[in-house]
């Protein structure tokens, strides 16, 4: 009875921190950004945006640590045999988890990127970097999306 509470305690946080990086990222450009440009003028909205982007920060970061952990003890829970790798092509299915996890680093990378590094990058116009972290932000939701699916479908995947 163990192992059932374990495993759906820890896909709920599994699935928990996904909603936080993934809804934080959907909620920001698809509500928050959009509202924002109507109401500030644009140097407000840059200071808006900085300020936004920071709290957001650590969800993200907080999200990625627990996403890591979380999907490491369901790949060792649902696999003692240990058979399933981080990255393998031995099958359909690892494919596709395959697929999700290296979306899953190149959203870390854009995230923390973005967030902590592309600031701190001399001679790049504040226009430019402005430019530069919301195509990353998009690219970022864009791959989100295809790893929601991903899980989805692997999900079906197991239960038939």
């Amino acid at each position: 009875m163990a192992i059932p509470i374990a495993l759906t305690l820890i896909n709920f946080l599994h699935e928990l921190f996904t909603v936080l990086w993934i809804g934080g990222m959907l909620l920001l450009v698809l509500v928050i950004m959009p509202v924002l440009k109507k109401q500030f003028e644009k140097e407000k909205l840059n200071q808006v945006n900085k300020m936004i982007k920071n709290r957001l920060s650590i969800f993200t970061y907080v999200s990625i640590v627990v996403l890591m952990a979380t999907g490491l003890l369901l790949t060792k829970l649902t696999d003692p045999a240990g058979t399933t790798y981080f990255i393998s092509f031995v099958s359909s299915y690892a494919t596709l988890l395959s697929i999700k996890h290296i979306l899953f680093i190149l959203m870390a990378l854009i995230a923390i990127f973005r967030s902590a590094i592309l600031d701190r990058i001399k001679g790049i116009e504040k226009k430019v970097r402005n430019k530069i972290s919301k195509i990353l932000l998009l690219l970022n939701v864009v791959f989100a999306i295809a790893v929601l699916f991903l899980s989805s479908y692997l999900g079906v995947i197991a239960i038939l």
